[in-house]
This record gives structure tokens, C-alpha cells and sequence, in this order.
């Protein structure tokens, strides 16, 4: 009885995150998305504009509907693996379209007055969103692979290990690149300083329920792997085979 009462609280508390964090991540990206849309994707609108549908909605949402058991009963578990894949590479191509929108944004900058001062990634928000971006660009290329790998043997699960260390790592680096993007001179001149705060709040706030199942999960895939490491293949404890 006390093994069905944690397994029921552990999915309503799983559940619960899950709900706040597609609210979240749904209010963030159209809060930004409207004011770019404001400003005609002008100048770093249109920056702010793809680089939050991808980094934010687009990855977060792949990392949820990843484990969703409703999506995977409508969909199965194969096209519920495409839908992931899906949005993983979306959030991937579409984010480097808007860092490469201020990246030749601030090159045409250079080129027109070659004694300005252009620093670009040396801030903690571009620091952490080229980081972010490259961290993604590793989930996307080791999740590819999982495809054609058969079996949960040791080389598969350290793979899957990999992937979930790039995506869970990838997004959190985004994530805290979008929460120091409120304090750039764009997010100052947009929103007010309160607003400002509320934004890094509910950013806060959706990261972490965005993550904590799928870092439940890669916990658990360490532990696999140790296992399998000190005990052998054949007494491997159960591992997921989703990507």
C-alpha cells in the first residue's frame, strides 16, 4: 500500500510540474513573441523573437512530451520518438537563425562604424546562449543514433546517458541565458523593472519543472550504468528504451 500511495504522489507531483511548465513556457514565449511582433522584428526583436520560440517553447516542450504517457498512448511510443526529435531539431535550426540574426546585426554594426565597441557572447547572456546552443547541437547529434541502435546493452545506455546529459544541460544553459536577456539593454527598454523581475521568476520557476523528471530520469540512467559497470550485463537493472 505505501508503494502505490508514493508511486500515486510521484505521478500527481510529476503531473503538476508538467501542467505549470507548458503554462509557463507558453506564457513566455508569447509575452516576448507579442512585443517583438510590436516592434516589426526590428533589430533585436528579431533575435528575441526566434530565440525564445526554440530555446524556450520549442526545447522545453521536446523534453516534456518526451514523457508524457497520454501522448504515448495516442501516439506510441515510436512517433511519440519522432515528435521529440521533431521539436529538438526545430529548437536547434530555429535558435541559430536568431542568434545568427544578431550575430550579422552586430557585424553590419562593425562594418559601418569600425571604431565601435561590438561584444558579442562575452556577456553572461550571450556567454550561456552560445553555450546552450552548442550543448543542443550535441542532444541533437547523439540522439540521432538511437534510432538505429537495437538492445539496451552497455554502449546503447551510455548513449542515451549522453543525449539526456546534452539536452538537460543544453536547456538550463538557455534557460539562464533567457533570464540574464531581461537585463540587456533590449529587455530594460521593453519592460519595466518589476516586469523584469516577474519574467526571471516564472523563467526560474519553468526550468525547473521542465527538468526535474528528465533529471530524475538521467539519475537513473547513472545508476544503470554503474550497475552494469561493476555487476555486468546480466544483472543490469531495468532501463528505459526511449530516447
Amino acid at each position: 500500500a505505501a508503494t502505490v500511495s508514493s508511486s500515486a504522489y510521484g505521478g500527481f507531483y510529476f503531473g503538476f510540474c508538467t501542467l505549470i511548465s507548458h503554462f509557463l513556457l507558453a506564457g513566455i514565449t508569447v509575452a516576448v513573441v507579442y512585443k517583438c511582433l510590436v516592434m516589426k522584428l526590428e533589430h533585436t526583436a528579431g533575435h528575441a523573437f526566434y530565440c525564445t520560440i526554440a530555446f524556450v517553447f520549442l526545447m522545453g516542450e521536446a523534453l516534456l512530451v518526451r514523457n508524457s504517457i497520454i501522448l504515448e498512448s495516442w501516439l506510441g511510443a515510436l512517433n511519440l520518438n519522432r515528435l521529440h526529435a521533431v521539436l529538438g531539431l526545430l529548437s536547434f535550426v530555429v535558435g541559430v537563425g536568431g542568434i545568427a540574426i544578431k550575430t550579422f546585426q552586430k557585424l553590419e554594426r562593425k562594418r559601418e562604424d569600425p571604431n565601435a565597441t561590438v561584444r558579442h557572447f562575452r556577456s553572461n547572456h550571450g556567454f550561456y546562449g552560445i553555450l546552450g546552443c552548442g550543448l543542443l547541437l550535441g542532444s541533437v547529434l547523439s540522439g540521432l543514433p538511437l534510432y538505429f541502435i537495437n538492445g539496451g546493452g552497455g554502449g546503447a545506455l551510455a548513449l542515451k546517458l549522453l543525449h539526456r546529459f546534452f539536452g538537460l544541460a543544453g536547456f538550463i544553459a538557455l534557460m539562464v541565458s533567457q533570464m540574464f536577456g531581461y537585463n540587456t539593454g533590449f529587455g530594460r527598454r521593453q519592460w519595466k523593472p518589476h516586469h523584469q523581475k516577474l519574467f526571471k521568476f516564472f523563467t526560474f520557476i519553468a526550468t525547473i519543472t521542465t527538468v526535474n523528471y528528465e533529471f530524475r530520469t538521467f539519475a537513473r540512467d547513472i545508476i544503470g550504468l554503474a550497475w552494469q559497470y561493476l555487476y555486468g550485463p546480466e544483472t543490469t537493472v531495468e532501463a528505459r528504451v526511449d530516447l
